[in-house]
This record gives C-alpha cells, structure tokens and sequence, in this order.
C-alpha cells in the first residue's frame, strides 16, 4: 500500500484501474473529466489494458458502457449534472437489464440557471432508477467505494453510482491510501457474465407484456433489497483486508449518549464531525450519522441508530421542489411513529458555502425550533 496526494477525481480514476476496467465509455463534461484523463494517461503509458470509447454524448457514453457490459466487460463512465440527465433513458435501461456498471458522478448543480457548481441534485434526480448510490465523504473513501461499487454490482446485478462533489473533492488534494493491485484482485476477482453471445444471438429489451412487466421489476427491487446486506458485508471484508473501515449503509459518531443527532451525507460530513467534537467539549450531547448508501434507502440501519435521541437535524445539499431535501423528506418517513422531533435545511446549494460555522449554527437553530418541520427550511439565504 502506497499514500499519495490525490484529487477525488483522480482517486475515482485509481479505484476504476486497480478494479481493471475493462472498457471506459466517456463524453467530456466539467468537472468530472479529469478521471477520465487520469484514466486515458494510464491507457496511454500501458498501466491498464482498457479499450477508450470516444462518444459524442453522455448519453452514448453510457449507451456504450451498456453494450460492453451485455458483452461480459467490466464497464465504467463518469459525469455529472446535465450529462447525468441526458443520460436518463439509458440509466433505466442499464438498471432494468441489471448490468452492473459503475459510474462516478462529480456532482454539480443543475440548470437553469446555469452552474458549474456542486450540490447533489444531479445524483438525486435519479433515485427512482434503480442505480445504488453511494456518497463520499473524502477522496480516499471515493477510491474504496469505486472499488467496492464493482464488487456490490456484480454480486447483486445492479449498477451502482458513487458520488463525490464536484470542486470541493474533485478538484481537491488530499493524502489517499492506494491499496496493492495483488490484493485487490484477490478482493475483486473478474467473473465474466456475457448476455450478448455472437454464438448465440438474442434480442435484448424487447417489449415486455404486463402479464410480465411486473415480475421483472419485483425482481429488480429484490435485488435492491439484497443490496443492503451486500454493502455492508463488501465494506466489512474490505476493512478487514485494507483497513479502510466505511462501516457499511451508514457510520454513526458519538452516538452512544446523544440526545441531538445530525444526519448528512457526502462531503459537509467531514465539517460535521469537527462541530460535533466542538459542541462535545462544551457538554452538548450531539452526534452525527452518516448515510453513505442513499439507494437502497437504509431505513432500519437509521431507525436503529436514532431509535434513543430526542432531536434530529439533517442537512440536504439538494431540493425536491415543494417537498424539501431528499434525505430529510426520507428520514421524516423512516422515523414516522417514533417519538423523535426532526427538522431538516436545505444548505450549500449551487456550491454557497457549507462550513464548520454555518452547520453549527444549523445544529443551533434546529435545538430552538420548538415544532418538527414539515417541509425543509432554507439556510444561508
């Protein structure tokens, strides 16, 4: 194991070439494209046997990694935002012919008006696509989770997108572990599944008849069902094997006497442990859960964890228009009936600042509102 200085966008590319791609299918888009010029400089120094798919759209790009993984190959595409949504009908696609791609998304803020900026919207506009989704912390949990995304994919058959925000990790040095290739192939072993057989031709989303609609996706949910035992047995062997230890669906901090629990996810996590460890030595029993997969949505992995406070505070990095933040409006439903009060922000959209201050204040704010919101309340406006 070595220890470099890596951007998440870089960290993403490390994780897609120690799991040996086999195809990468790209449409330059800002800022998740330096992963893909990590990822071609690789290539081009002979690092990795990968065939580069030059498409003219995002939506070919992921058209693309498609048809490589009907073909048996381990595919892998990055973008984000627009390219994301352009890419809508193909990521139904790959989700219901349960391909396990992987797909790493820079997230950003999404038009109109225009930004370049991060937020998770992007990665949130797809929830109902039937793509698990893991969210980032840092640039060394990107790495492990680009890993483990393919180990997830491929035992569940479901394609799995890690997020990691754009600018604010993307484009962010920090010190990452890169594990040792030898390892990683005893982790991650190559188990080809070929559909597509030019010995043995046959159609492929051909028109399904409702007598048989329902029954694949009640078998697509299964597997999505699956998926939350999966994840959290991949990320306890790969703490076992590599010491990097993401504790699964969700990672609870100083929860073991909190009364006030923060809950986020993706990059403002960090900022939230320092706060909570500032409001610990000034008495406050706060802690701070996090949910690192968002699809499947870990309700009995939240209900257990904030089953004992009395206030929880969840903080979004996105909007659902006339309902309020994803995670909080989830969360709401997960706790329903449980004698918990839970005020959920909108915070940080558009890339405005998400800092040490701003989430304390949150966390101050939520302890003086005497009613559990309906709906999200906006912060930093």
């Amino acid at each position: 194991m070595s220890t470099t200085l890596l951007t998440g966008s870089e960290a993403a590319a490390y994780g897609a070439k120690l799991a040996r791609i086999e195809v990468l299918a790209y449409y330059p888009i800002t800022p998740a494209f330096p992963a893909m010029e990590r990822i071609s400089k690789f290539i081009d120094d002979g690092e990795l046997n990968t065939r580069f798919v030059r498409v003219e759209s995002d939506h070919s790009a992921l058209a693309a990694a498609l048809g490589a993984s009907l073909a048996g190959s381990r595919t892998f595409t990055v973008t984000n935002s627009q390219g994301l949504l352009y890419m809508t009908e193909v990521v139904y696609h790959t989700a219901g012919l349960r391909q396990p791609v992987v797909m790493a998304v820079a997230n950003r803020a999404l038009s109109a008006p225009h930004s370049r900026f991060p937020e998770q919207g992007d990665a949130i506009s797809q929830g109902a696509s039937g793509w698990i989704q893991l969210f980032c912390e840092n640039n060394q949990e990107v790495l492990d989770n680009m890993i483990q995304a393919f180990k997830i994919a491929e035992t569940v058959r479901l394609p799995v997108m890690v997020n990691y925000e754009g600018y604010i990790q993307s484009h962010t040095l920090e010190e990452v572990e890169i594990p040792n290739q030898e390892k990683i192939d005893q982790f991650l072993p190559l188990i080809r599944v070929r559909t597509l057989d030019i010995d043995n031709p046959q159609a492929v989303n051909t028109v399904a008849s409702p007598e048989f609609y329902m029954d694949y996706k009640f078998r697509q949910n299964e597997a999505m069902e699956k998926a939350l035992i999966v994840i959290d047995s991949v990320a306890s062997d790969y703490a076992k094997k590599f010491g990097q230890d993401w504790s699964g669906l969700i990672e609870t901090y100083q929860m073991d006497d909190a009364e006030h629990a923060f809950v986020a996810m993706g990059s403002m996590v960090s900022d939230a442990r320092i706060v909570v460890d500032a409001l610990r030595e000034k008495g406050r029993k706060v802690g701070l859960v996090k949910v690192r997969a968002w699809r499947p949505f870990p309700a009995d992995a939240l209900r257990e964890a904030l089953k004992n406070v009395r206030l929880v505070t969840v903080c979004d990095k996105n909007i659902v228009y006339g309902l309020g933040g994803a995670l909080g409006t989830e969360i709401k439903a997960a706790l329903y009936g449980q004698a918990v009060r839970i005020n959920s922000y909108v915070i940080g959209l558009g890339g405005r600042d998400v800092t040490t201050v701003e989430l304390e204040q949150v966390l101050e704010l939520s302890e003086r509102t005497e009613k559990q919101t309906t709906a999200s309340e906006w912060f930093g406006l």
